[in-house]
This record gives structure tokens, sequence and C-alpha cells, in this order.
């Protein structure tokens, strides 16, 4: 694919420094670290896990695995639990709300000091006042775990990537997907081709409400990807192949506010030359790689968000230079020429990795702040630190509009949710994003709680729920919540679309009808996830008499639900 390089050039006029001041934090000095932040209890204000070792002694040298959690109170962080020795390091951390209570949950993986071979994989759950084990299994390292709910259950499953050693074997590379029964996990082993020194994302790129893929790192035979799948019909399937990449991060946001989420990575190349870019998509599902040509950078982290209060998403970037001294970089975007600017920081700390950097709004004044760890590379010790710093800017940034005309209907198990109206003072609305909340009795959130990219969603619930309750929350490119918009009582209007409509002759040879209610929108997918170039004529048939023989896809909107059919061409 081409590649489209974008030069640096002079500041535009009016932008300015970005400010930053470190605020003083109980939070340990970590090495080898990963982080995530949510609100654990629901108090409205962010919280913190970090996992890493540690230099218990003081001696200058690292010598313990340790992991912590960090109560947010809105001006600083204190100390709420550490996870004891079941700690890992090399690995990743994340929150998830594993049994819909409310309470934010912790899964974690990496390597122990306990035992430098034995790779280990933790779940704990959180009673309120504190971490309980749940599980304990084989794990993973040099890779990340993302948090996801891929079948629409409303329950929140996982998936870890990494290098996991096996007897017998030696070290493997897989992608393990853990699928969440309300009741525990059940693992499917090899989800996909894993990798090592890698990240992924678990995102919806082509808008049709399922969860799509993209991973970068080295695969089994430690050559570097770097490859899209998109979900047809529920199954991961290949789509692009892209630049080689591994030893990086990468991070998603709606950076051109056309409603599609782009990818931004920093990694390095298979000749192990630092490689940063922003990957747009173009309303399908394909990343058109736009690199940004910047002193070369390695061992990095990347973290996206309106960083100058435009309104727009912006990222920033931690590593290290081609000195090997530890730099931080902040990009923001142009949106009249759709293009990234370096943009000058002062107060961070310039921290070297491998390492995190994380954008978040701890204080809850409407300006990102930054969470960063690294080690410092221009310290005789060479310490690793961790460090937090408020975003000094001044500038009025309200928050958004909550969603109006709450809407849902119900088609046998599956719920359809959709909204409209929100606003922000900056952020377009096609770049906001939405938290939905969905519950069994009024306020609550036993049935699902996640943020979604598109104004709209669906969930497949158990039989014996009839009515729902929800809620839902905009969300602007400074990571500000809007008020909820609530729907206390509803009983779903059941329409059941698989008696309205029929699709025939199947299999077929010439043209294939859509008999039934009006469709408003139709889509066709090879099998390999390929969106093809079909037209849906006036009388609702599709000609397929130049498509080679085997399975397709159609994806049908009817009556602002989606359907999807399997058709057979022979």
């Amino acid at each position: 694919m081409k590649k489209i390089y974008i030069l640096l050039g002079m500041l535009p006029i009016g932008m300015m420094a970005q400010n930053f001041t470190e605020i003083q934090s109980n939070t340990a000095n970590f090495y080898y670290p990963a982080a995530d932040y949510a609100d654990i209890d629901g108090d409205g204000i962010q919280d913190i896990v970090m996992n890493g070792a540690i230099d218990s002694d003081g001696d200058g040298s690292v010598d313990t695995t340790y992991n912590e959690v960090y109560k947010g109170n809105g001006t600083d962080f204190t100390v709420y639990a550490n996870l004891g020795v079941n700690a890992n390091h090399l690995g990743d951390i994340k929150f998830i709300d594993f049994d819909n209570d409310g309470l934010a949950d912790i899964i974690s993986t990496g390597l122990s000091y306990l035992d430098i071979v034995n790779y280990k994989h933790y779940r704990f759950r959180n009673t309120g006042s504190g971490f309980v084990k749940e599980e304990e299994a084989a794990g993973k390292i040099y890779g990340s775990m993302e948090v996801f709910d891929f079948n629409h259950d409303g329950k929140q499953d996982y998936a870890i990537n990494g290098t996991q050693y096996v007897d017998g074997i030696g070290f493997v590379n897989n992608l393990d997907y853990y699928q969440n029964s309300g009741t525990g996990f059940q693992k499917f082993p090899g989800w996909l081709e894993g990798t090592q020194n890698s990240s992924f994302k678990v995102i919806d790129l082509n808008n049709d409400h399922l969860l799509d893929l993209i991973i970068l790192g080295y695969d089994g035979n430690s050559n570097a990807v770097f490859k899209t799948y998109l979900n047809v019909a529920g199954t991961l399937t290949l789509s692009q192949t892209l630049n080689p990449l591994a030893n990086g991060k990468m991070d998603f946001a709606d950076f051109n506010a056309d409603g599609y989420q782009d990818i931004v990575v920093s990694a390095q190349d298979d000749n192990y030359a630092g490689y940063l870019a922003v990957l747009m998509n173009d309303g399908t599902g394909q990343l058109v790689p736009q690199q940004i040509v910047v002193p070369e950078m390695s061992e990095t982290s990347v973290s996206t968000g309106d960083l100058n209060n435009d309104g727009y998403y912006d990222f920033i970037v931690s590593g290290n230079d081609d000195n090997n001294d530890g730099v931080v970089k902040t990009f923001i975007f142009n949106p009249s020429a759709g293009n990234f600017t370096e943009n000058t920081i002062t107060g961070l700390h310039n921290l070297g990795g491998p390492g995190f950097v994380h954008l978040l709004d701890y204080n809850n004044d409407h300006h990102l702040d930054v969470l960063l760890s690294g080690f410092d590379w221009a310290d005789s010790d060479m310490p690793s630190l961790t460090k937090i710093f408020k975003n000094a800017s001044l500038e009025a940034n309200q928050k958004p509009s909550p969603p109006t005309n709450l809407n849902v209907s119900k088609n046998n198990n599956r719920f359809d949710f959709s909204w409209n109206g929100a606003s922000d003072d900056k952020t377009p609305v096609s770049a906001l994003r939405y938290e939905i909340k969905v519950g069994s009795t009024p306020g609550a959130q036993d049935l699902a709680k996640y943020v979604v990219t598109t104004p709209s969603w669906y969930l497949d619930l158990d039989p014996s729920i009839q009515n729902v309750y929800w809620s839902v929350r905009s969300i602007d490119a400074s990571k500000t919540y809007s008020d909820p918009a609530v729907q206390n009582v509803l009983a779903a209007q059941d329409v059941n679309l698989e008696k309205e409509f029929s699709v025939y002759p199947n299999p077929a040879t010439e043209k294939v009808f859509i008999k039934g209610g009006k469709i408003s929108n139709l889509e066709m997918y090879s099998a390999d996830g390929r969106k093809l170039n079909v037209i849906l004529n006036n009388d609702q048939s599709v000609n397929v008499s130049d498509l080679p023989k085997g399975i397709y896809i159609l994806k049908l909107t009817i009556k602002n639900q989606q359907v999807t059919k399997k058709l057979i061409i022979k």
C-alpha cells in the first residue's frame, strides 16, 4: 500500500506549548512496567493499577516483582491495595468488571521473580475493600492484553498475547481469547497467531458493530508482522497486511472526525528502524499509513487524547531517541491540513523505554494529564521512575451534552440500542465516544457497561430478559463524560425480522433477491473479509453472476437493525 509521508514543519500560528507540572504522589517507581486506569468504585474519579518490578531495598538494583493499586481523590493518588506475591512484570495488567457488579476487577500476566521461567496469569476480584485472587494460570511475557465484549452478551471478555513457555515444546507465541460466561471464563487457545514484543487492539474498524482486531509483533518465526482482521459474522478474517512492525505500541482515535477509528503506531520495522505513523481509516476498515518523519525512536509507548483543547484527538509518545536517551513527544492534529505537527512541551520528565505513557484526567478538570514511567537515562544510576504530571492549561473545556432520542428494539434475544443528539463545545459529534450502561433494574449495570465508538450498539442477552433499563453518556476527546441520558422504564418492542424477509435463491448463480421488509442498506463480504462492490437494485436484488463460487456474507439493515445471512454462490 502506498505510504504518505508527513513532514513536520513550523508550528502553526496560535499553537501553544503544552505545560505540565509534576504532582507528588505515593506511586512506586516501577521497572519493566504496565499500567491501566479506571474508576474502580464508581465515585467518578480515576484510579490506577500498575505492575512491574521495584528496588525494594534501595541498593540501586531491581529485586522484587510488585503490583499495586492507587486510589485517586481528585488531588493525588494514595496506596489502596497491593497484589502480594501474585505479581507480574514484563507483561500487562488491566481493569475489567468481569462480574458486572460495578466494581473494577483486575487481570494480569507476566513474569515473577519467584520463578524465572514460570509465567503467570492472574484474575483478582474487587470486593469493595480490596482484591482477592480468583484464578492463577499459565501466563505470557513480552505481550499485551485487551478487554472487550466480543460476542455482545454484555459480559467483558479479554485476550492475552505474547510468549509462553510450554513444557516439551519451548517458547510459543499465541493470542488466547478468554470468553466470559458470567460464572467463569472459557479459554480459546490460539484464537489467532500470536506475537512477541507486541501490541494489539480490538475495535470496530468499519462501524458494523462487530469487533475487529489489529496486531503487530514478532511471529513464531521471529518475523515482524502488522495485520488487521475484520470480523465477518463472528469470525476474525485477515483483511490487510501492513508494513512489518514489532517492539512497539499502538492506540486508536478518530483523528479526522469522520466517524471511523484510526490507528497511531510507534514501533520498529523489520530492519529495527524506528517507525511512527498514523493509519487513517478509509471507512471500510482499510488503513492508509501516513508516516511521520521524526528522529528515530525505540522501546516506545503511545496514548491518544486531545492535548491542545481544540476538540480533536492528538497523541503522546515516549521512549528512547536515536542516542538512547529518554524522550517524550506530543503530536497535534491539524484539522484543516489533515496532518500532525510536533508540539513543544514543558514540565515532563524525559523517561525512556521500556515504560508506559497514559493520558487521563485524574482531577476532573476536563484537561488531560500524563502518567509516565520509564528509565531516566540521564541519571548515572539509570533508575526507572513513575511520575504523574498535571496539565497546566487554563483554557475552558465544557463537558459534552448527553445524548437524546434513546431507542431500543428487541428481535428475539437481540436488543438494538441507538441514540443521537449529543454535542460538545469542541469535539465534533462524529468523534464522540459513548459509555452505555444496561441493567435489569433501574440504575443497574448488571447486564453491560462499557465504551463504544458508534452511536448505537447491540446486545445478545439471555432469553429470560424481556425488559432493560439503560443509560448512555457521551465522551469527548479530552475524555470528559457528559451527564447520563437515562431510559428508566422500558419494555422493548419485540420485532422478529427473520419472519419478515427471506433471501433466495440460495445457492444462487445469477441474482439473489431479498423479499420482505424495505432494505435501507446492504453490504456483501467474501469469506476472507473483503467488502465487495455490489449494488442493491430497486427490486431488492443483487447481481452475483460475476462472483466466483464460494461462501459470502450478506449484511442487511432493516428498520435500523442489522441482520447477517450466509449466501452460497455455485
